[in-house]
């Protein structure tokens, strides 16, 4: 059964939930957690008050969290901007399981699927809190068009930028798409940007932090000490077959979920078949499968009935 919004059903237009004890309430009814992590009550608080903010926490660090709330704790939408269609995918399907209205937009939905969230984002009184849409959809003019609409209504009260690392040329992820984000500021003056990423060197940050037009930015950066990650090294027998080795170790993790990365796609399909003739339920996923395959391959991996995807080091991005 899902969640309705009962913290947030009475926020009028003018209003909005504030106080650690009041955000605290959101975070535990919405996502089961008693307490915030880190630095992440300290960014929600700064874009909720109109500031800009710039976040550097490690992977797993809950960065999602940082503009998740300020989406329930204030009236409009917060518009998150990501490169990884996976990960938007998977956010919008939990969002939707805890009760809050969120969708996504990308080259892998249907037509049908676009045009209804679209005509909602028309209406006058659109009830999405996030949205989640690519870079190169915010480079479009009709799309640029509608996010002023919605900004002249008053309806959009924070822009949440994921990966941020992107839009550096110095960054290891450089992405042309990330550069034209800038045009946001001007084209939607008054909305504070919260930019984030799990990887940023000093240049990188200051590039970010120039690039996207930030004004005085709240510039956070957490510990990427994990205790709960290792990373083991093992040396490849050259007279042994590797895809033996992988299977076995695979196995030896019993049902978990995971990952495995190859740097092309014929590796990644030749791959998955040798580990499904092995037993181990597995998928290959890169950019040559159907968009309709690649949602499957995807939905059946984040459900657990696939073990293991076998995918490009691209992965996520579509």
């Amino acid at each position: 059964m899902k969640k309705a919004l009962l913290p947030v059903k009475n926020i009028s237009k003018e209003r909005q939930i504030s106080g650690k004890e009041a955000l605290t309430k959101l975070l535990r009814w919405h996502f089961g957690h008693s307490e915030y992590r880190g630095k992440q009550l300290e960014a929600i608080e700064a874009v909720l008050s109109g500031r800009d903010c710039f976040c550097l926490m490690p992977t797993g660090g809950g960065k999602s969290i940082c503009y998740q709330i300020p989406a329930l704790a204030k009236p409009g939408i917060v518009l998150v901007v990501s490169p990884l269609i996976a990960l938007m995918e998977n956010q919008v399907m939990a969002l939707k399981g805890k009760g809050v209205a969120a969708e996504y937009l990308s080259s892998t939905q249907t037509s049908q699927v676009r045009n209804k969230i679209h005509e909602e984002l028309e209406s006058g009184n659109p009830g999405l809190r996030l949205l989640y849409v690519t870079p190169e959809l915010i480079a479009t003019t009709g799309f640029m068009t509608k996010l002023t609409k919605l900004h002249s209504r008053g309806l959009l009260n924070l822009i949440a930028i994921d990966e941020a690392h992107c839009i550096s040329t110095w960054g290891h992820d450089f992405r042309p798409s990330y550069r034209k984000l800038a045009s946001l500021r001007k084209r939607l003056p008054g909305i504070p940007v919260l930019a984030l990423t799990a990887t940023a060197v000093p240049k990188v940050q200051v590039d970010v932090i120039e690039s996207l037009d930030m004004e005085n930015p709240l510039v956070m950066k957490s510990s990427f000490n994990r205790p709960n990650i290792y990373y083991e090294v093992r040396f490849k027998d050259l007279l042994t077959d590797p895809y033996v080795d992988l299977t076995d170790l695979i196995k030896s993790c019993g049902d978990v979920c995971g990952i495995v990365y190859c740097l092309e796609r014929t590796m990644c399909d030749d791959l998955a078949s040798h580990l499904s003739k092995n037993g181990i339920s597995c998928a290959a996923y890169h950019a040559g499968l159907n968009n309709k395959l690649r949602t499957s391959v995807l939905d059946d991996w984040i459900s657990a009935k696939t073990q293991v995807v076998v995918a490009t080091v691209a992965f996520g991005y579509g």
